[in-house]
């Protein structure tokens, strides 16, 4: 498995950033079409305010995979027509260059110049009435290496070391397309194979920890679902979480040369009116502490 990172680590392109530099790494949303299989849609509002304030301060965003439900939607045009307040937001991001977007098994048929300017390089208005450009020219990469004084800081989904849905991805979508998503329509629960896998989770994270430890080097994933943020050194692996808990979206701020695990909720003020909070799970840590 650590073979398959090397290659990928090598392939990366670079972006160096400095303690002026403000990054939000999210991934897993699986955005869909608002339907009842949308496992995305709970948390649609919370996700929108989120950008809303990393865009209003700054932020680039990063996203890191699994952005789009593009396995069990066939139309995909259909997802930004369901989410094109979300997406007119994202806009924002490209057009003032602070949007870098990373594909992952769910979304993989991103890498595929023809499908990304078919379907995000532009979005029909239906006040309008005619199409307008969303993401001109969009290159959505594999993997990206972030460059901090002398350390490297590599962003990958992480699918790559699942053969499953990495080399068979094709089969799993298939699986997921036509056999799972008219299985959740009479009810049964969402299926993610790796999140609802504690052994299949358990060992990517190993591998992903013995690459960070062997390489002295931070890697950051997501694919897992699980959040993680390493404590007293014992591993330079960090996952940013997902969008689709049932209570919010967790994700990694990257700010004035510290990194945090955050998570967005819903809250209840005093005056009984419905908020969305920003919770700081684990405190920001100086980078140059983890080597």
């Amino acid at each position: 498995m650590n073979k398959e990172l090397d290659q990928v680590y090598k392939r990366s392109k670079r972006l160096t950033i400095d303690d002026k530099t403000k990054i939000v790494i999210m991934s897993d949303c699986h955005r869909g079409t608002g339907n009842k299989q949308d496992n995305f849609l709970k948390n649609k509002n919370i996700f929108i305010s989120a950008l809303l304030y990393y865009y209003n301060r700054g932020f680039t965003y990063i996203e890191l995979g699994d952005g789009d439900e593009m396995w069990e939607v066939s139309k995909y045009q259909d997802i930004i027509t369901a989410n094109l307040n979300l997406f007119k937001q994202l806009k924002k991001f490209y057009t003032s260059n602070r949007l870098i977007m990373i594909y992952g098994n769910h979304d993989m048929v991103k890498k595929n110049k023809f499908i990304l300017e078919k379907n995000f390089y532009k979005y029909y208005d239906k006040l309008t009435k005619k199409n307008e450009l969303l993401f001109k020219e969009l290159i959505v990469q594999e993997s990206l290496i972030l460059s901090y004084k002398s350390h490297d800081i590599f962003l990958i989904h992480g699918h790559q070391i699942d053969f499953i849905n990495s080399k068979l991805w094709y089969l799993s979508r298939f699986f997921v397309r036509h056999i799972w998503k008219p299985l959740e329509k009479i009810g049964l629960k969402a299926l993610t194979s790796s999140p609802k896998n504690y052994k299949v989770s358990s060992k990517l994270e190993k591998s992903f920890k013995t690459w960070s430890i062997k390489n002295n080097k931070i890697i950051i994933t997501g694919h897992t679902h699980r959040p993680v943020f390493p404590q007293n050194n014992q591993s330079l692996y960090f996952n940013d979480g997902s969008c689709i808990y049932p209570n919010g979206i967790t994700c990694l701020e990257i700010n004035n040369g510290n990194i945090s695990l955050v998570k967005w909720e819903k809250n209840t003020n005093k005056d009984e009116l419905i908020t969305t909070n920003r919770r700081i799970l684990e405190q920001s840590k100086p980078i140059s502490n983890f080597f």
